[in-house]
C-alpha cells in the first residue's frame, strides 16, 4: 500500500488538467459533456496529494457506458460504479506520479458534483478555511500514512460541516432574508437618491439669484458631486433591487416546485448578494408562505397570490404617500410664489420664473412624478396577475397555467418601482389581518 503524500502546490497541476480535458474531449464527440477542474489540485496554493480530480458532468446518461469505453482507452479503470445515484468514478495512475488521474461522472444537476465544484469555491474564496483544511490534511496523513480509508474518514466530517453551512445559504430561508434584506437597502438608497436631486434641483433654484462667480462656481461643482453621488447611488440601487428579484424568483422555483438550480447557478445567485444576514434579519418559510400544500404548481400559484396580495397593497400605499409628498410640494410652490409676486418688481419675477422652473424640472426629471405614476401602473399590473388565480384553480391548477402566472407575476414585480422604506414594516400588521381574513374567506366558500 502506498504511503500518503502531500505535495506543495505545483503550477503544472493546471496544466495537467488542462492537457487532459483535451485528450477526453477530443475522445468524447457524440455526446455533450462539461469538464471540469476539482479537488485540491484545483486551488492555487494548497498542498495536495499529486493526483488531478476530474468532473466530468453527462448531459445524457444513456451515452454512459461509450464514455466509459473512450476513457478506458485513454488509460483509465473503473475503481467505483453506482447505478442509483447515478455516478462513476475512475482512476488513472503513471510512475512516480507523473500524471495521477481521478475521473468523477455524473449527471450535471446531481448533488454529488456539485458539491465538489461547491467546496472548491469555498476553498477558492476562503484563505482561513483552506488553511484549515491543508493542517487537517497534513495531521491525517501522519496519523494515517498508509491508511487511506481513515485518511478519507478522516476530511469526510471536515467537508460535510461545511458544505452543511453552505446549504444554508441556498436554503429558502436564507433566500428569504436576502430578498428582504436587499429589498430593504434598495429602498433606502431610493430615498437617498431622492435628496440628492432635490438639493441639485434648490442648487439651480438658488444660483438664479446669485450674482458672484465665486459663489456660482461653488454651487455649480457641487451640483457635479451630487450628480456623480446620484449616479453612484443609483447603480448600487439596481444591484440590490437585482439581487433581490434574483432570490425571490429561486425562492418561487425551490419552495414552490421543489427545483433546485445547479452548483454553477447557486454560486453565481450568492455571489451577487451585497447584504450580511444576521440571527435578526433571518426570515422563515413558514411565517412568509401560508400555504402548507407540498412542493406542486398548486403551491407555486398560492405562493404568487399571497405575495400579489401583499404586493399590491404594498405599491398603492406607496402611490397614496407619494401623491401626498407631491401635493405638499406643489402647494408651497405656489404659496412661496404667490407671496413673492404680490412683492417683487419685474426683474425679480424674473428670476422667481427661473427658481420655480428649476423645482419643476425636479419634479417632472426626478422619480417623484415617475414613481407615483409607476406604483399605479405596477399595482395594476400586480393585480391582475392575483385576479387570475381563481381561474387557475377551477381549471386545477394546470402546469402550463401556473407556469405562465409565475412569468407574468416576475414580470409584473420586476417592473414596478421599489416601495417606500417602512412602508412594509408599518402595514405589515395590517396586512397579515387583512390575508388572514381573505384566506378564511377563501377557504369557507370552498366548503
Amino acid at each position: 500500500m502506498n504511503k500518503i503524500i502531500l505535495s506543495e502546490y505545483n503550477n503544472c497541476w493546471n496544466n495537467q488538467f488542462l492537457e487532459e480535458a483535451d485528450k477526453i474531449k477530443s475522445a468524447v464527440k457524440f455526446t455533450a459533456i462539461y469538464i471540469d477542474h476539482v479537488g485540491s489540485t484545483s486551488v492555487e496554493g494548497l498542498s495536495s496529494k499529486p493526483i488531478i480530480d476530474i468532473l466530468i458532468s453527462l448531459c445524457d446518461w444513456s451515452a454512459i457506458e461509450n464514455l466509459v469505453d473512450e476513457l478506458k482507452n485513454l488509460g483509465y479503470a473503473v475503481s467505483e460504479k453506482c447505478d442509483e445515484v447515478p455516478r462513476y468514478f475512475l482512476t488513472k495512475y503513471n510512475e512516480n506520479n507523473a500524471g495521477n488521474y481521478h475521473i468523477h461522472i455524473c449527471e450535471p444537476h446531481h448533488r454529488w458534483g456539485r458539491d465538489m465544484l461547491v467546496f472548491k469555491n469555498e476553498l477558492a474564496a476562503d484563505n482561513k478555511f483552506s488553511k484549515e483544511y491543508v493542517d487537517l490534511k497534513k495531521k491525517l496523513a501522519q496519523v494515517n500514512s498508509y491508511d487511506i480509508e481513515g485518511y478519507m474518514i478522516g476530511k469526510k466530517g471536515f467537508i460535510e460541516k461545511r458544505l452543511r453551512e453552505v446549504d444554508s445559504e441556498f436554503g429558502v430561508n436564507r433566500l428569504l432574508s436576502y430578498q428582504r434584506s436587499e429589498s430593504n437597502r434598495a429602498e433606502f438608497l431610493q430615498i437617498y437618491m431622492m435628496i440628492a436631486q432635490l438639493i441639485i434641483a434648490v442648487i439651480a433654484a438658488t444660483s438664479v439669484y446669485l450674482n458672484n462667480k465665486i459663489y456660482l462656481f461653488s454651487l455649480a461643482i457641487l451640483g457635479f458631486i451630487l450628480m456623480l453621488v446620484w449616479l453612484f447611488l443609483s447603480q448600487g440601487q439596481q444591484r440590490h433591487r437585482s439581487a433581490g428579484d434574483q432570490a425571490r424568483r429561486v425562492v418561487l422555483l425551490i419552495s414552490g416546485l421543489n427545483i433546485m438550480p445547479s452548483a454553477g447557478q447557486n454560486l453565481r445567485i450568492s455571489d451577487r448578494f451585497n447584504v450580511t444576514i444576521t440571527k435578526k434579519t433571518l426570515r422563515r418559510e413558514e411565517d412568509h408562505f401560508s400555504t402548507r400544500e407540498a412542493p406542486s404548481y398548486k403551491r407555486l400559484v398560492e405562493m404568487i397570490e399571497e405575495s400579489s396580495y401583499w404586493t399590491c397593497y404594498l405599491q398603492k400605499v406607496s402611490a397614496k404617500i407619494m401623491c401626498i409628498i407631491l401635493s405638499l410640494l406643489v402647494v408651497t410652490i405656489f404659496i412661496v410664489s404667490g407671496a413673492a409676486i404680490m412683492s417683487l418688481d419685474s426683474n425679480n419675477l424674473i428670476s422667481l420664473s427661473r427658481a420655480m422652473i428649476a423645482l419643476m424640472i425636479f419634479v417632472i426629471s426626478s422619480d417623484s412624478l415617475g414613481l407615483l405614476l409607476a406604483y399605479k401602473n405596477a399595482s395594476s399590473a400586480i393585480d391582475e396577475v392575483f385576479n387570475r388565480v381563481e381561474a387557475i384553480s377551477v381549471k386545477g391548477y394546470l402546469k402550463s397555467d401556473a407556469l405562465l402566472l409565475m412569468t407574468d407575476y416576475n414580470s409584473a414585480i420586476e417592473k414596478a418601482p421599489t416601495t417606500l422604506p417602512f412602508v412594509y414594516k408599518f402595514s405589515r400588521k395590517k396586512l397579515n389581518k387583512k390575508w388572514r381574513i381573505y384566506s378564511e374567506g377563501k377557504l369557507n366558500s370552498t366548503l
